[in-house]
């Protein structure tokens, strides 16, 4: 994995933001370089505008301020991600909260310590022209999934299972998450795929002719938490709770920007960005995803535990894991820390 260094334009553009940020209490004050706590992060999947917490808490010295030398790298899936974490290699990741559900059933080692979307950003995306309205509609069909045995698979047999569908019924197919996916769906090679919400934004801001219904409608989970291990988590608690105070600043800061190019300049400088290819630049997901931000920035990363019941529940009557005697999935002690 490439480490990647903070650059000097980069810091520039985003030390403009970071007087915006506010300041953790007990670790206030701007800290020297030898002061600095070296740390990895693991995206879920590549560099992704959707993933501008971290890439701008980074590029806009929201992590330095708080006395962080965090290395981001691009992960690839949740499997990856777990991985990870629990071999030492990252000490934080993202992953879904199905995800982490599924790898906590396996090895209770792993935790959430803040949720940063409390509902899955999941959409099934069909044709206008051959709707599937909703859950009902996924009998005999043939469903895109991002990846097999992944998230979108996970949700696909929860919203079966919630609607009593024989799974065997619905056949699958690795599709990938682009909005290029839904050339297949035009095509009739699928009747319909699941993705994420940038996705389903990118195929509508484009004028494509989609219908698209979020899965959390069905199936209510936890979207997206950052995952560490147990392990991790009781060493490191305070470096943890570093990492969130930043991401919560660099949140705050990009939410009250009037114009974000800056900040997509600055992140696109130091990280591949997938959807800085777009004419745009990614600029209009980016505006997009602060959209889906501002509920977890206002909450703080809180947990919902009625969306970790709900989805436990359907993984276990769709067969995706045993009944568990313990279910600690999350652990609030370094949000609590960061603040309080």
């Amino acid at each position: 994995m490439a480490k990647f260094e903070l650059n000097r334009r980069s810091f520039v553009v985003g030390a403009q933001a970071a007087a915006l940020a506010g300041t953790l209490p007990g670790f206030a004050g701007k800290a020297l370089a030898q002061d600095m706590t070296k740390m990895t992060y693991l995206t879920p999947f590549g560099y992704l505008i959707a993933f501008s917490e971290t890439m701008y808490a980074n590029t806009g010295g929201f992590f330095k301020k708080h006395g962080l030398d965090v290395t981001i790298e691009g992960g690839r899936g949740s499997a990856m991600a777990v991985q990870q974490v629990t071999a030492g290699n990252a000490l934080l990741s993202r992953t879904g909260g199905t995800d982490l559900i599924k790898a906590y059933a396996k090895d209770p080692s792993v935790v959430a310590v803040g949720v940063i979307f409390q509902r899955d950003l999941f959409y099934v995306i069909s044709s206008q022209e051959k709707p599937l309205e909703s859950a009902d509609d996924l009998a005999g069909k043939t469903i895109g999934i991002v990846s097999a045995g992944g998230a979108t698979e996970n949700i696909l047999d929860m919203m079966l299972a919630a609607r009593d569908i024989d799974k065997d019924s619905v056949k699958r197919e690795v599709v990938g998450n682009a909005p290029a996916a839904f050339e297949l769906v035009k095509q009739g090679r699928v009747d319909a795929y699941i993705a994420t919400d940038d996705t389903r934004f990118q195929l509508e801001s484009d004028g494509q002719p989609v219908l698209a219904w979020s899965t959390d409608d069905v199936a209510l989970c936890p979207g997206q938490v950052y995952m560490a291990s147990k392990k991790g988590l009781e060493e490191s608690k305070e470096t943890i709770a570093k990492f969130m105070a930043s991401v919560h600043d660099a949140l705050g800061a990009m939410l009250e920007m009037k114009d974000l190019e800056p900040v997509v300049a600055s992140m696109s400088e130091q990280y591949e960005i997938f959807e800085s290819k777009r004419p745009d630049k990614g600029l209009s997901t980016l505006k997009h995803s602060l959209e889906n931000y501002n509920a977890p920035y206002q909450d703080k990363f809180a947990s919902d535990p009625a969306s970790w019941e709900s989805a436990y529940s359907l993984m276990v009557k769709a067969g995706l894991i045993p009944e568990l005697d313990t279910k600690d999935f999350y652990d609030d002690s370094a949000r609590a820390l960061a603040f309080s």
